[in-house]
């Protein structure tokens, strides 16, 4: 055990989410890194796409350039009010890129919570989507930063972005010229409980990094597999199992965004491996469906959070991988084997 530590101490050092990304880009820059489900449409308004490794570090570049022109502190927050898909994945590595804290808000939180947690990380700007099903989390970027004085800058990804608000997608390209502010220290990411939305607590690239380390170890993700996550969230255990081990890896990651199960049954088609991460409440439903036994399947990994009991039937396949994640915190995450 001690030299797994030590060897996985020594993989870590001086890694970060830029250098694997910038890496993938030199190395496999044509290889797709995000892609949509295929109904994504239907809850969001943007047609279903994919981001190579390439046009990802690109992305990524373009929007820390526009971030740094509002010139915050070094270390400053950023919100992001996004399921865990292709903006807040970009808005995250951005964030980092230029210095910045991201902190990632729950969809679900009302109002008054979020405005709680924006004023405790003390966030300068904030970014998110325009539509996911019924909610509509710009409008309510608009109305917290009114309230949080402290927040100069809100922008929107997408085509409708509503009136002031700063329409992202258009002026990231703009942007490209700004230099980035250089910085020595990596800065810190804040999650947020899913659960209790307790909160925001720092982790690290390198706790973020080292959790998908071990997780990547068990389920033994292949360049040619892809990873789909059905997880929203942004804490510790979604970064981990979804992000961190798709660019450890090297491989695709597909964000359901929304659970669909037509989704999900296209997501497992293609002839692809998928190694699928569910909440672990979803374990009972996927043993009763046809599913369970598809011949994609190569790893399962169900995120149990704290309050919730493992219901029965469990799945019980000799033949692949199943991973569970116990959550006793955002922060705080505990890796098995079955």
């Amino acid at each position: 055990m001690r030299a797994e530590q030590d060897e996985a101490a020594a993989l870590l050092d001086g890694l970060h989410f830029d250098t694997l990304l910038q890496a993938l880009a030199d190395s496999r820059g044509y290889d797709t890194a995000l892609r949509d489900p295929p109904g994504r449409q239907g809850w969001s308004d943007v047609i279903p796409g994919s981001l190579s490794f390439g046009q990802l570090d690109t992305r990524v570049d373009q929007l820390a350039r526009l971030l740094s022109i509002n010139r915050a502190q070094p270390g400053a927050c950023v919100a992001i009010l996004a399921p865990l898909g292709p903006e807040a994945v970009v808005s995250v590595l951005a964030a980092l890129r230029a210095g910045l804290s991201p902190l990632l808000l729950p969809l679900h939180g009302n109002e008054l919570e979020l405005l709680r947690l924006i004023e405790a990380a003390d966030a300068v700007m904030a970014v998110g989507v325009g539509r996911v099903g019924t909610m509509r989390p710009l409008l309510m970027l608009r109305e917290l930063a009114v309230r949080a004085f402290g927040t100069r800058f809100v922008g929107g990804f997408g085509a409708q972005v509503p009136d002031g608000i700063a329409p992202v997608d258009l002026l990231m390209a703009s942007a490209t010229l700004h230099p980035l502010t250089e910085t020595k220290q990596r800065i810190s990411i804040q999650v947020v409980d899913a659960v209790t939305l307790d909160g925001p607590f720092p982790v690290s690239e390198r706790e973020v990094l080292g959790k998908a380390l071990e997780i990547s170890r068990l389920l033994k993700p292949t360049a040619s597999s892809r990873i789909v996550t059905a997880l929203v969230s942004g804490d510790l255990a979604a970064l981990a199992s979804g992000p961190a081990m798709a660019l450890l890896a090297g491989v695709e990651l597909l964000p359901l965004g929304l659970f669909s199960l037509g989704d999900l049954q296209a997501c497992l088609e293609g002839g692809r491996d998928v190694h699928l991460v569910l909440p672990g409440a979803m374990e009972p439903a996927l043993a009763h469906s046809r599913l369970a036994d598809h011949p994609a399947l190569a790893s399962l990994v169900f995120v149990h959070r704290p309050a919730k009991c493992r219901n029965l039937p469990a799945i019980d396949r000799q033949d692949i991988a199943i991973v569970d994640i116990d959550v006793a915190s955002a922060a705080e995450i505990a890796i098995s084997r079955r």
